[in-house]
């Protein structure tokens, strides 16, 4: 029963977040000024009670707050799918490294090339396009952004790579549980429209087999935070949205 009633009340929230999120979206591209501000903390605030807040009284309710450190036995099936061994319960710290160093690489690495893009006179990748009344202007803005990926990274992680399969694999096999999840998280972006929904459930399915394969949800959590900061805060950041805003004076 305390299963059905998490999981219904994780099921309204995306999609709440499927009907409200493309209004609230275009609020976003209409406003300005403090306009745009106010959203961002909105934002913020709907991101830490929607997706970080519910996961974490779900676990605790459910007496499962060590599945944060160790892969739930209900995904055991699925990560055999991956792993093609019996899934260890300990986290497989080789390939949570690996995972680790490679995320902490592509940081740098994707502000250099940002930045020879922007060198080049280019505009932002076609995929961020779907996105661009999100990126913020100025650095209240940033900071804002900020906040939000790394409220994203962790509360979107827990939400969706965890308590919400946990909760699907009481009623069905874990793999469907665990497409299930992906699916739900990419439409739980809807605001970005269909191609952004596409993007987000092929990066979901990537987040998932990171998780899956070497049992850290930490790494898949870095792993979504810099994701979010390369698009909110660093392309915007060296396309600059970080530089003062020349004040204007009033005319006689």
């Amino acid at each position: 029963m305390t299963n059905a009633i998490l999981l219904a009340i994780m099921l309204a929230i995306v999609a709440l977040n499927m009907v409200a999120g493309p209004r609230g979206y275009r609020l976003l591209a209409e406003a300005g000024g403090v306009g745009r501000k106010t959203f961002y903390r909105r934002m913020l605030a709907a991101q830490l009670l929607q997706f970080t807040l519910p996961p974490i009284v779900g676990l605790i309710v459910l007496g499962r707050t060590g599945a944060v450190t160790e892969l739930p036995h209900e995904l055991w099936g699925a990560s055999f799918v991956l792993r093609g061994d019996a899934p260890a319960i300990a986290v497989d710290s080789f390939l949570a490294g690996l995972f680790v160093v490679a995320t902490i690489a592509a940081l740098p690495l994707g502000a250099f090339l940002t930045w020879r893009r922007q060198r080049k006179g280019k505009g932002a990748p076609a995929y961020l396009g779907h996105v661009s009344a999100l990126l913020p202007r100025d650095r209240a803005e940033v900071l804002l952004a900020a906040a939000i990926s790394l409220a994203a990274g962790i509360g979107e992680e827990l939400f969706f790579r965890l308590l919400l399969p946990i909760l699907l694999a009481a009623f069905i096999d874990a793999i469907a549980a665990v497409v299930l999840a992906i699916l739900l998280f990419g439409l739980a972006h809807a605001y970005q429209g269909w191609r952004g929904v596409t993007v987000t459930t092929l990066v979901g399915a990537l987040l998932t087999a990171m998780y899956l394969m070497s049992g850290s949800l930490a790494a898949a959590m870095l792993f979504h935070v810099v994701i979010d900061l390369m698009s909110l805060v660093v392309r915007p950041v060296i396309r600059g949205a970080w530089r003062p805003r020349p004040m204007t004076t009033a005319t006689d």
